[in-house]
């Protein structure tokens, strides 16, 4: 296998899970009320710091895969250290904070914590991290993407709900987008890295980067439909449709943007330092 298609089959499947990103336009009150919610506590109470200790996890296994893929056996416990660091979930939260400073407008925090707090809000959450937790685990995911396709094939009712949520918030595009963002990350530090003999312009990553999007959406439907129905099956229809009620709000719609923009943020700069690092043991091992 030569270079370019090595360096081809290490595209990331990144998955943000969150909701459409919107936009409307603030009414007086909002503008005047003082927030008295903190990012902190909205933080808190939809479990980030469980969640992004989760990202951190699947971030560093698909990290230390690289050197199998790119430099084998040159990387030893080194590449691990440089993994572990570009993974910190400490040095990943900062994103998601700047994009809600960016993103919410006034009273939204309010309204988003006032939903995440509720009973039904930390049942979702409780079950969102538990659920991503699980698919840690490749047997789990294996397993639940055959259950969740069973099902589809049957028309569960539950599987075209899990259809009609995916739809409505636009989850595939908007990971689709954010996967693909992240593989041209990872591209373009290779690229800096000077991994690559003769510099691809960024036309030609952008080119290599669509070739693989068909791939990237199947896998990420295939991955939404798995990881919604574990992780809502104790749910009824009626809190599942009151879930998305909340999502198609102002509020929410600005929320999962902030959350969208955030994970993004975190995929695209991981994703470059990972590419900057591993053109470095790439260089080292072509010498």
């Amino acid at each position: 296998m030569n270079k370019k298609a090595r360096i081809a089959a290490t595209l990331l499947l990144g998955v943000a899970l969150a909701g459409g990103a919107a936009r409307a336009e603030p009414q007086a009150a909002d503008i005047i009320r003082i927030e008295t919610i903190a990012q902190s506590d909205l933080l808190t109470v939809t479990q980030m710091g469980p969640l992004m200790r989760i990202v951190a996890t699947e971030g560093a296994r698909h990290g230390i895969s690289l050197e199998r893929a790119l430099f084998p056996g040159k990387g030893g416990e080194g590449w691990r250290r440089e993994v572990a660091r570009i993974q910190a979930p400490e040095r990943l939260t900062p994103f998601i904070h700047e994009s809600l400073a960016e993103i919410l407008r006034p009273g939204d925090l309010k309204k988003a914590h006032a939903f995440y707090a509720s009973d039904l809000g930390q049942r979702i959450v409780g079950r969102e991290v538990y659920a991503r937790r699980q698919m840690l685990d490749g047997s789990v995911e294996a397993e639940a993407k055959q259950a969740s396709a069973t099902l589809l094939a049957a028309d569960a009712p539950r599987a075209l709900l899990i259809d009609q949520l995916i739809d409505s918030l636009d989850l595939v595009a908007t990971n689709v987008s954010g996967g693909m963002n992240a593989n041209f990350a990872f591209y373009r530090g290779l690229a800096d890295g000077g991994a690559l003999a003769e510099r691809l312009a960024e036309t030609d990553m952008l080119a290599m980067v669509r070739e693989q999007e068909p791939e990237i959406r199947t896998a990420t439907l295939s991955w939404l439909r798995a990881y919604l129905m574990m992780a809502y099956t104790p749910l009824s229809d009626e809190e599942l449709a009151r879930y998305v009620a909340f999502a198609r709000t102002d509020a929410g719609k600005r929320y999962n943007a902030a959350m969208f923009e955030g994970f993004g943020r975190v995929f695209e700069s991981t994703s470059y330092e990972l590419g900057r690092a591993a053109a470095r043991y790439m260089v080292a091992t072509d010498i």
